[in-house]
């Protein structure tokens, strides 16, 4: 075992040590970025895959997309935020009806190209996909495809001029460094009739492994934005920004709930007031449990809020 993963081993059993080394490990993160380096192994989770396995994960992720936002197929041209190591999804849309879809991340996460190839194979066997592509299926030839690896949701949308008849996330927002401006770009960017569909994970994200769920809310304000502003690791922003977001914008949406603070599994999506009473109360035990040591800002927020450890925002743009 390396040096930097004994260390980061030792950091864990403590919240201090393991914030020194999120600081640290955020500041290399800034120079790698300022040095031009977008590689990254985050987001690289076919890597850990078998066809099998992908497929499945790129059929429910296309699917969801769809029941999300009530559609049968996505059509015109789509934006998918942060597609990972893989462009499944964004077959998935090309070959249901969209026209174009451009895939947009900070990094480049690293890629398999012949583990690629595969997927993109099985997936035009089992979907028909043959016309989605210009030649032999890989990730150069998908037809319609636009890729922008280092550029940012909150750039990319301030300054494109496309507009878009779908927009989607999922587990992306939670990464962007000011993803209440990069809403507003997007619902700008949206075409009459349109749609954006987020789904927004409010967890650590494993910051604080083998903790109380919650601990990441535990960190000083200050401190936390210079543990995560580089390395894109989540920011903190709770439901209760998103809801404000959704109740200022002027269009038509709404926000559920996937997940509970303290729940394993996945619940709704649905409102706060029709989920399970009995795994609402869960999540509030375990807001209550910690409580006492939260920072400043989260201290604020309302104990129902706080169970919220993720949520589903879908918005219309009426024709």
């Amino acid at each position: 075992m390396s040096f930097a993963a004994l260390a980061k081993r030792a950091a864990r059993r403590s919240v201090a040590l393991t914030c020194a080394w999120y600081l640290l490990d955020d500041w290399r993160a800034r120079r790698r970025l300022a040095a031009g380096d977008l590689a990254t192994r985050s987001g690289a989770r076919h890597a850990a895959l078998d066809v099998a396995a992908s497929l499945a994960y790129i059929e429910r992720l296309h699917g969801d997309y769809l029941a999300y936002g009530g559609r049968e197929r996505f059509t015109g041209t789509v934006a998918e935020i942060g597609p990972g190591d893989n462009f499944g999804v964004a077959l998935m849309l090309l070959g249901g009806g969209a026209d174009a879809v451009y895939a947009i991340d900070r990094y480049r996460p690293q890629r398999d190209t012949a583990a690629q190839a595969r997927i993109y194979e099985a997936l035009t066997e089992r979907h028909d996909l043959a016309g989605c592509f210009d030649g032999t299926p890989s990730e150069q030839t998908i037809r319609g495809l636009t890729y922008h690896p280092g550029r940012a949701a909150e750039s990319f949308f301030r300054e494109t001029e496309t507009t878009f008849d779908a927009i989607l996330s999922r587990a992306v927002l939670e990464h962007l460094y000011d993803p209440l401006a990069a809403l507003d770009d997007m619902a700008a960017r949206l075409n009459p009739g349109g749609v954006m569909v987020h789904r927004i994970d409010l967890r650590d994200h494993g910051m604080f492994a083998g903790g109380h769920p919650l601990t990441f809310l535990t960190v000083p304000d200050g401190i936390y934005g210079a543990m995560t502003r580089g390395s894109g690791r989540p920011n903190r922003v709770l439901l209760p920004a998103w809801r404000d977001w959704l109740a200022s914008s002027g269009l038509t949406g709404s926000l559920r709930v996937p997940r509970l603070a303290g729940v394993a599994e996945e619940v709704g999506p649905a409102a706060w007031d029709d989920l399970d009473p009995a795994l609402r109360d869960q999540a509030l035990a375990t807001v209550a449990q910690i409580r006492p040591r939260l920072a400043a800002s989260p201290r604020a927020i309302d104990d129902n809020d706080l169970a919220v450890s993720g949520c589903l925002l879908v918005v219309e743009k009426t024709a």
